[in-house]
């Protein structure tokens, strides 16, 4: 068996379609892909809703009595100051509210609805690899799993938020200074997605960092995809289960076997290595 190659950008790219026509062809899944969904929109509403309540009973008004001193016009000047006040306070809160919201509902996503993408990515590698006998595991074994997997995606969002910091800068660059954020935040959402089915499957950072380094760029290729998706208008609450189908898929078609023999590694207890069915 030989080791897989590198994939390039446009194979990630193309994995999240390749997710959407798995999950027309497997009707049973369409099911546990609306969970994350649900989630995930109820958690941004409430988020939204606060904010906005928030902001429109922030009171950003110049304080004391209106300049009587000046006769009418200072009354007429003190309301015009308070309006433009008010005005501004929308102008700065919302786009605000709304980078805030696009840079962080995918990471913030995979944390929170974690364990129903943990349920989705293990339907689709069910249907993706040839069944072969899995160990039962005690419900003690689950719940430390899924605590690894919630640890894990804790841990994305953290380094995220570290480069995002480092890249802010380049914003003040005309016309090109939002691309390194962009990246920054498409590589991010791309390891996330793949994140979930390996740290399902027991495996620690050593053994994650191994497809990693090899897929890169494909890595970046999903997270483009998704991120583009992301700017069509209300597709950002359907298009998370797209990404952990695609991360999945990335996931099973790795040749764990062979990379953990050559680097001399051992697979965590309990993992089975993903074999695809014969096409």
């Amino acid at each position: 068996m030989s080791l897989q190659p590198p994939g390039s950008i446009g194979d990630g790219f193309r994995l999240p379609l390749r997710a959407a026509h798995l999950l027309l062809e497997l009707p049973h899944v369409k099911r546990v892909a609306v969970l994350p969904v649900v989630m995930n929109a109820l958690i941004y509403l409430a988020v939204m809703g606060g904010a906005l309540w928030w902001i429109g009973h922030w009171d950003w008004q110049l304080s004391g009595e209106p300049w009587q001193f000046w006769g009418p016009v200072g009354g007429w000047l003190h309301a015009a100051i308070d309006h433009s006040l008010n005005v501004l306070k929308w102008l700065v809160a919302l786009p605000a509210l709304f980078f805030f919201c696009y840079f962080t509902f995918t990471a913030v996503g995979m944390v929170v609805a974690s364990p129903f993408n943990d349920l989705l990515s293990e339907r689709i590698e069910r249907a993706l690899c040839v069944p072969l006998e899995r160990p039962r595991l005690s419900w003690k074994v689950q719940a430390k799993l899924m605590l690894i997997s919630l640890g894990d995606s804790l841990l994305i969002l953290l380094r995220q938020v570290g480069w995002t910091l480092l890249v802010l800068p380049c914003l003040i660059i005309p016309y090109i200074g939002f691309i390194p954020l962009f990246l920054v935040t498409a590589y991010h959402t791309g390891l996330g997605f793949v994140d979930v089915a390996m740290a399902r499957n027991g495996l620690r950072h050593r053994h994650k960092q191994i497809l990693n380094r090899v897929h890169r760029r494909q890595l970046l290729g999903i997270g483009l995809a998704m991120e583009l998706m992301f700017l069509i208008p209300f597709m950002g609450l359907f298009i998370l289960p797209l990404g952990v189908v695609a991360g999945t898929l990335l996931y099973c078609r790795f040749d764990w076997e062979e990379r953990l023999r050559v680097l001399k590694l051992e697979p965590p207890p309990h993992f089975v290595y993903p074999r695809l069915r014969s096409p």
